[in-house]
């Protein structure tokens, strides 16, 4: 192990080492008492002094420390960030004497159990033990909090598989209606009546325009699909309103209850069953988003967008392509790390608005992946108390 000092030479850590002095660092007050900061191995803070130099001689060891610090937790992704943040005390809303109180005010924020909130705590722990112990990690420090976001399509077209030059195939779900005329292929807008989820179909036609103007997107009512090997293909619906749903589903862990019942069924999961919500008049209050990724062997990506009901398929478009849709195709990327996945949000109506969730400060009630390759499913979240109660 190389020796600190100030005197330009970094000291050798491994990240056993540097986990083991965090671990004590977030314990108590944490960075909430600056001071704390001078307890740390005269190993560590040299590594940490090295990555963060004196602009000032005006500037103390102390505040040059806490701002090597702070700068290496906000290059976590904003996943990691909110546990890290809450860990060390960097959040005033969560600012607790102890570490304990820190993570079970932030779970009571998410709508999820400590347990939850320790297991991705520990996890953005390793990330950030790997970001300062190797000093040749790319650290980025965070923008501004009232700093213009720039937005990019890349989170987005990276889940979806789409570049500029794609073919994008949206099957949406569709009426099993006796009346011919909506089989007419002339009549435009007879055969757009045919669609059962039309909001949700002209969601994402509209939004994958913008997004990736030069890319060919085309419609099809199920009936009408064949398999064409586009770069993206993307379902709508539900299994027993739109078929090429259907044929998806021998592949999946989840399983639908069409109406007058209708639920989303886990059965390896001990049979859990999420329903929507009504109110005592009957009117719907909340429905069940479904989310499924996965990769086929020819490398099409197949986007499964489904729900309940109607409103949670469109709570599912709006989620990976509305205006949070950047920040909640990064989470579920993140989350997944490029394998397949299955993710069940919650989508509301609040006073006739539809209201969807922002998975980077609000997580889904279930995350399910396995490796793209195949195999079953294996869960990675679970808040479904969150929804169901205790």
């Amino acid at each position: 192990m190389g020796q600190g000092s100030d005197g330009g030479r970094s000291a050798q850590l491994t990240v056993d080492e540097v986990r083991a002095e965090l671990i004590r660092l977030r314990q108590g007050p944490a960075l909430g008492h600056p001071a704390v900061v001078t307890g740390l191995s005269s190993d560590l803070r040299a590594l940490l002094l090295s990555s963060h130099p004196s602009l000032s001689p005006c500037v103390s060891e102390t505040t040059r420390l806490l701002a090597a610090l702070r700068r290496a937790i906000d290059s976590l992704t904003p996943h990691e960030r909110r546990y890290a943040a809450a860990d060390f005390n960097l959040l005033p809303e969560h600012s607790w004497p102890t570490l304990t109180e820190r993570q079970e005010s932030l779970a009571r924020v998410l709508g999820c159990s400590a347990k939850t909130v320790r297991r991705h705590a520990q996890q953005a722990l390793e990330t950030l033990a790997l970001i300062i112990a190797d000093a040749s990690y790319p650290v980025v420090p965070r923008p501004p909090a009232d700093a213009t976001p720039v937005l990019s399509p890349d989170a987005t077209a990276e889940f979806f598989g789409i570049t500029a030059a794609s073919r994008a195939d949206v099957v949406c779900s569709a009426f099993q209606c006796p009346d011919p005329s909506l089989q007419r292929p002339g009549e435009l807008h007879a055969r757009y009546a045919a669609f059962a989820d039309l909001d949700a179909l002209f969601f994402v036609r509209i939004r994958l325009a913008q997004t990736f103007p030069t890319a060919v997107v085309q419609d099809f009512h199920p009936g009408e699909y064949y398999n064409a090997d586009p770069d993206c293909l993307i379902v709508l619906g539900a299994p027993h309103r739109n078929n090429a749903y259907a044929a998806f589903l021998p592949y999946l862990p989840c399983r639908f209850v069409p109406p007058p019942e209708a639920a989303v069924t886990f059965t390896a999961l001990g049979g859990i069953r999420l329903a929507p919500r009504w109110t005592p008049e009957g009117e719907l209050l909340a429905d069940l988003s479904v989310i499924t990724r996965l990769t086929l062997a020819q490398g099409t990506t197949v986007v499964l967008l489904g729900g309940c009901l109607t409103l949670g398929v469109l709570g599912a478009a709006k989620c990976l392509l509305g205006e949070r849709g950047q920040r909640n195709t990064a989470y579920l990327s993140d989350v997944a790390a490029g394998s397949d996945l299955v993710a069940v949000t919650v989508t509301r109506r609040v006073g006739g608005l539809i209201e969807t969730p922002d998975l980077s400060t609000a997580e889904p009630l279930l995350v399910l992946t396995r490796d793209a390759a195949g195999g079953d499913f294996a869960l990675q979240l679970d808040n479904t108390a969150r929804y169901t109660g205790p």
